[in-house]
């Protein structure tokens, strides 16, 4: 009892989990609609507005261009025998061609993510196959993927078109096998799943 009024196990345990089709939520139920993350992709580090300060920060975080910075800045403080410029020209050419190397690598990424996001793919919106981009998948579309198509988000298959009813899936892009796989999650799903349209 104690669990439950501090919040470590749920009151209302069930073995299915209610799956809303199209998002067609319950309208005078008590269903408290949630907020999902979006599917857009992002594996770029930057933008515009933080490349500077979030790479100079990582920059500095290496103990080799740290070291460097701090005597470059004693030597600014204090009057020493060798010049300053001897130890901040070297250190800014580093500093200034790693950011440009790490800019366009992630200029490169952005651009990925563009084309992964943009995607086109059908869902079935309002009763009707609809196109749409990658992007704008939501939690509880059915997504139709035809053979040899990249998955563009988590999916749960609902049908196949093969007489035996079942798919193969390669997952080349994720651990670089080629081989197809049966999916053992589909035979091993625990609990049962309810749809609702």
């Amino acid at each position: 009892m104690v669990s439950v009024w501090l919040g470590f196990d749920p009151p209302h345990q069930s073995d299915t989990r209610t799956v809303y089709i199209a998002n067609r939520f319950p309208q005078h139920g008590h269903y408290v609609p949630q907020r999902f993350a979006d599917n857009r992709i992002i594996s770029s580090k930057y933008t515009v507005w933080n490349f500077v300060p979030k790479n100079l920060f990582e920059q500095f975080r290496r103990i080799a261009n740290f070291y460097f910075l701090i005597i470059f800045l004693v030597q600014l403080m204090i009057d020493t025998p060798t010049s300053p410029v001897t130890s901040g020209l070297p250190l800014f050419f580093v500093i200034t061609v790693t950011a440009i190397k790490q800019g366009y690598e992630d200029w490169l990424r952005h651009k990925a993510d563009n084309e992964v996001n943009g995607a086109p793919v059908f869902v079935v919106r309002s009763g009707s196959l609809v196109q749409t981009r990658s992007k704008n998948i939501r939690v509880g579309d059915i997504v139709r993927v035809a053979k040899d198509e990249t998955f563009p988000v988590d999916l749960v298959l609902l049908s196949s078109d093969r007489a035996e009813g079942t798919c193969h899936i390669t997952t080349t892009s994720l651990d670089g096998e080629t081989n197809l796989k049966f999916p053992s999650w589909l035979l091993s799903m625990q609990g049962s799943v309810e749809f609702h349209s």
